[in-house]
């Protein structure tokens, strides 16, 4: 087959595959979404009566009723999932996103058919019974399940069910979150601190677009937030931005201890693992007792804020407003560390659900608390306050997350077309940088891989390029022993222990004649060695490496001729002997340019 046609059939393959994806994710999004309503107005709604906000409608809500039910509502909620996700499918539990970068990265793409169903019915009891938690792991989860099957039923190779499994993480959230392009460009970041999944490129755009057209069809095309349009016109404000940034950091590595914290004691509890959930369930519970902005996404009160309106803990059944901007923005603050710790014994306990809607809730929190105390602070500096408040908090939302997914560009995206807001990329573009500069190596993702050269997916790729790069004459020894076509077979076999090489050059007035090999010595009878010359065992047909040829040329005919070493000539058609190539030049050759590249010599 020729290049071209490869090339067309890998294109064919992705598209077809790319298109079926973007179908049944918009399906499976509509689904989800459908269950998530069913099991929120079950277990919320109906026996707390509290409604939860929703981030598209800008309503006060009523608080509960019955705030008191809301630890066993949790609990109970938890104790479901425990029971499904244990019983059925250990890999769903957790935030899913996770979940799917490890079967990319270490289970070569595959996902058991199973767990697409049991995230979205564990995630669903989860999330709609209060726990803490986004719907983009789950969604990212499903989508890689989804691109797996799909690429095994069609019978595709390794690399391509990996790129189907990206494909799948990409239309999952582009769908669930109206963000095709942002979800699209998730999925190719969110597998490396600092690298994209280019290969993946195509296929998660067709896909995410399908999905995200056939889920809007069924949600409606308005953004997930409505929010005041947000203005930026003043430079000075990029002061504030800065210092966004900086918070969003120190915050954002706060979520991350936090949340492994809880998973690594939660881990350590003897008790039943389903029950692990139900315990995690119990303790956000508590806290949503009193602070009910922490239950499931919060996405609603991310919309509240920006409008202006802090409801802050119950008190005998309503809400309670400060008059006190400082108390106002203390509540904030302390609302983003319950949400941190909600959503660490929600998901760490084993709960399903994501990490991404709790995140963008702590970061916008955050952006909201500063916000408020700059406005009041110097108020001369913000201009229209509404616009002001609504640009602190998406901000926020943008640098938290973007800083601990290690995703900065992707929720930069998202968080946009999430808002329909595009007036803020400038000033988010130098909060989300602060931010992710100064929150170093944590992720709240820790199967993610700094880069495409620590990936197994990609060893094989990284090895050849890096034997692509490097010549014979950069590995070679230049300095070997040659033998005499005349000489004895037994002072060859002495000269071999000496060099440690498995074949010696045969050179006859200063050019390569023959080689002889350990395996041809070896065939000569014991008594015979003395008196049987070189000439007469050595090979002939000389196999030969050229010094400006690349390691991997090399490697590959050493490979194909089933032999250990090469003899290295001076020029194609020369017979005058340079050097000696091994497998273990190449090995170590490739093992200093690795080093090198890494940084460890310096270590």
């Amino acid at each position: 087959m020729t290049e071209f046609r490869r090339k067309e059939r890998y294109y064919h393959e992705l598209v077809i595959i790319a298109v079926i994806i973007g179908v049944f994710c918009g399906l499976t999004a509509i689904m989800f979404s459908t269950l998530l309503n069913l099991i929120m107005q079950l277990f919320l709604e109906v026996p707390v009566e509290y409604t939860i906000l929703e981030p598209n409608k800008p309503e006060i809500p009523n608080p509960p009723k019955k705030p008191w039910l809301i630890p066993l509502i949790v609990t109970l909620g938890g104790l479901l999932a425990g029971i499904i996700v244990f019983k059925f499918a250990p890999e769903a539990e957790g935030h899913g996103t996770d979940a799917a970068i490890a079967a990319f990265h270490r289970f070569a793409g595959k996902v058991r058919a199973r767990v697409p169903l049991v995230k979205m019915v564990a995630s669903a009891i989860t999330i709609g019974s209060g726990g803490s938690a986004g719907r983009e792991g789950p969604m990212a989860q499903i989508g890689a399940g989804i691109g797996s099957k799909l690429a095994s039923i069609l019978k595709f190779n390794t690399r391509m069910r990996r790129i189907a499994l990206v494909t799948g993480i990409g239309a999952g959230i582009g769908t669930i979150f109206k963000a095709p392009l942002g979800g699209a460009i998730f999925a190719l970041e969110v597998l490396y601190k600092r690298d994209f999944e280019v290969e993946a490129l195509l296929s998660t755009f067709i896909a995410s677009s399908i999905g995200y057209a056939i889920y809007g069809v069924f949600a409606g095309w308005e953004p997930v937030f409505k929010i005041p349009s947000p203005v930026f016109q003043n430079p000075i404000q990029l002061i504030f931005y800065s210092m966004l940034g900086i918070a969003s950091a120190l915050v954002g590595v706060l979520y991350v201890k936090a949340f492994f914290t809880a998973r690594t004691l939660f881990r350590q509890m003897r008790i039943p693992k389903f029950c692990k959930p139900a315990v995690g369930g119990l303790l956000t519970g508590i806290i949503g007792m009193f602070i009910p902005q922490v239950l499931e996404t919060s996405y609603g009160w991310i919309t509240l804020f920006t409008y202006g309106i802090f409801p802050t803990i119950l008190k005998n059944g309503s809400w309670v407003y400060s008059n006190s901007w400082s108390i106002t923005a203390l509540f904030l603050v302390l609302l983003a560390l319950a949400k941190i710790a909600a959503t660490s014994f929600t998901i760490g306990s084993g709960g399903s659900g994501g990490v991404f809607a709790p995140g963008l809730t702590i970061g916008a929190s955050i952006g909201a608390a500063l916000g408020i105390t700059f406005m009041n602070m110097a108020p001369n500096l913000v201009g229209e306050q509404t616009s002001f408040l609504t640009s602190a908090i998406v901000i926020g939302a943008m640098s938290l997350f973007a800083a601990v997914s290690k995703a900065p560009i992707a929720v930069l995206i998202m968080v946009s077309e999430m808002t329909k807001t595009y007036e803020l990329i400038a000033p988010a573009m130098l909060s989300i940088a602060i931010a992710y500069f100064l929150s170093g190596d944590y992720t709240i993702y820790p199967e993610q891989v700094e880069n495409r050269a620590h990936s197994p997916a990609h060893a094989r790729e990284f090895h050849r390029n890096l034997l692509n790069e490097m010549k014979v004459k950069d590995a070679m020894k230049t300095e070997f022993p040659t033998l005499k076509p005349e000489v004895s077979v037994e002072e060859a076999l002495r000269v071999m222990a000496r060099s440690g090489l498995r074949g010696i050059p045969v050179v006859s007035e200063g050019e390569l004649v023959g080689i002889v090999a350990f395996e041809d010595i070896t065939n000569v009878p014991k008594d015979l060695r003395k008196t049987t010359k070189v000439e007469e065992i050595m090979n002939r047909r000389l196999i030969v490496a050229y010094p400006d040829e690349t390691l991997y040329e090399a490697l590959k005919a050493m490979t194909m001729h089933n032999v250990a070493q090469l003899p290295v000539v001076k020029h194609r058609g020369s017979k005058e002997i340079v050097g000696i190539l091994t497998r273990r030049d190449i090995i170590e050759a490739h093992d200093r340019m690795v080093l090198f590249i890494f940084g460890e010599e310096e270590t």
